[in-house]
């Protein structure tokens, strides 16, 4: 691909077509492979305006990546400009008083709670891959995680957002606005930079694990602690999972309170049940399960079933039950997963809790879901420039 009109609004280092960029950005954490035509790195709004423009006149399509931490695809590209947002990484503005935040798109979600840190406050919606997760891939997937028992996900959190559309105009959304893009993996618009709500972090935490000697006698014990607000966290890993970081092979059961209702109080002890816990897909990717999945299924008896069945098939599971969400993971190539997708709604569930739909779901999705996106895309991307092939 000839990247020279693409310097009259970019600098030289914000503009590669080397095979090796266009390797690298060929694909993000699911592995699903596509073909990156090249890569650009924004540093402010104006430059992803001119990109859409450009796009829009070229007819090229432009896929957003933050971190490249999704598991569905959505940042793989197809035969597309990869836009790397991860230079749009400031804190612009904190408000203390109203607890809020002004940040750009590619800021790292611990970053930016390591700078809030010392102000008493955090973003308390933490996915598995915090470390590195940026805040526009967050928003764009509506991200949930460790702690969304108690706090939901990022659709509960966020305050405003300015997002660049397909003909290269800036919205500036709020209110119900806020729908049309939070959690449209990309394909309504670009978000440049958002206004986040804030919480006081908790001057006291303890912990609570248990086993159990089946997954319903705890589901019984998690619905009892669900009735408790001073909540935080509610992990489960089945008995598969367990083994795999040196516990008991059954069923546990993590609980996190704002307080002193559990039975662990060393921050030391906290410390490394959380490690033990961010660890845990790691650890089973490099045991041969890299393909983790996010059912998420309302109700006991649904859950039981999917808990049952991924326990009698061998697959190691964890999950935050609280939301009803587990994470089965899988070897390469396993054909069990259409079973599982076909568990999930015949239970009433969702095929994605918290990692989108991508490509590596649409065909899992309701024709209302696919239509409504349609819409959208009419509104805000009418010659469909924005991550073409994704959720519908």
């Amino acid at each position: 691909m000839n990247t020279s009109a693409l310097l009259t609004f970019l600098g030289a280092d914000q503009v590669s077509n080397t095979v090796e960029n266009r390797l690298v950005y060929s694909r993000d954490a699911s592995n699903l492979i596509g073909d990156c035509l090249a890569v650009v790195w924004p540093l402010h709004l104006e430059q992803v305006c001119a990109l859409a423009e450009w796009a829009c006149q070229e007819g090229i399509d432009l896929v957003p990546r933050g971190a490249g931490t999704g598991l569905c695809g959505g940042a793989a590209p197809q035969s597309s400009v990869v836009v790397d947002f991860s230079r749009l990484n400031t804190i612009d503005s904190l408000d203390i008083e109203k607890r809020s935040v002004h940040v750009s798109a590619g800021t790292v979600l611990d970053t930016l709670n390591r700078n809030l840190q010392h102000h008493g406050l955090f973003l308390p919606v933490i996915p598995g891959s915090h470390r590195a997760a940026s805040l526009g891939g967050m928003l764009a997937t509506n991200a949930a995680g460790l702690h969304a028992v108690r706090y939901g996900n990022m659709r509960q959190w966020v305050e405003h957002v300015t997002l660049v559309d397909g003909r290269g105009h800036v919205h500036q959304l709020t209110g119900e606005k806020l729908d049309d893009i939070v959690g449209r993996e990309g394909v309504t618009g670009f978000i440049t930079d958002a206004i986040l709500r804030l919480a006081p972090t908790a001057q006291r935490r303890s912990l609570w694990l248990h086993t159990f000697a089946s997954d319903r006698e705890l589901l019984a014990e998690c619905s009892r602690w669900l009735q408790d607000k001073r909540l935080s966290a509610l992990e489960y890993f089945n008995r598969h999972a367990a083994a795999q970081i040196g516990w008991e092979a059954r069923p546990h059961l993590m609980a996190e309170w704002d307080g002193g209702e559990g039975t662990i109080l060393d921050e030391a002890r906290i410390a490394e049940l959380w490690k033990a816990r961010d660890d845990l897909y790691p650890r089973l990717a490099q045991s041969g399960y890299p393909v983790i999945e996010d059912p998420q299924i309302e109700g006991d008896a649904g859950l039981a079933a999917l808990l049952e069945w991924l326990d009698a098939e061998g697959v190691p599971a964890f999950g935050h039950l609280g939301l009803g969400i587990v994470h089965p993971c899988f070897r390469l190539g396993d054909d069990r997963l259409e079973a599982l997708y076909r568990l999930t709604a015949e239970h009433g569930g969702r095929v994605s809790g918290e990692h989108g739909i991508g490509m590596k779901k649409k065909a899992w999705v309701s024709p209302t879901f696919q239509e409504e996106i349609r819409q959208l895309k009419t509104i805000y991307d009418p010659k469909n420039i924005f991550n073409r092939g994704k959720l519908c």
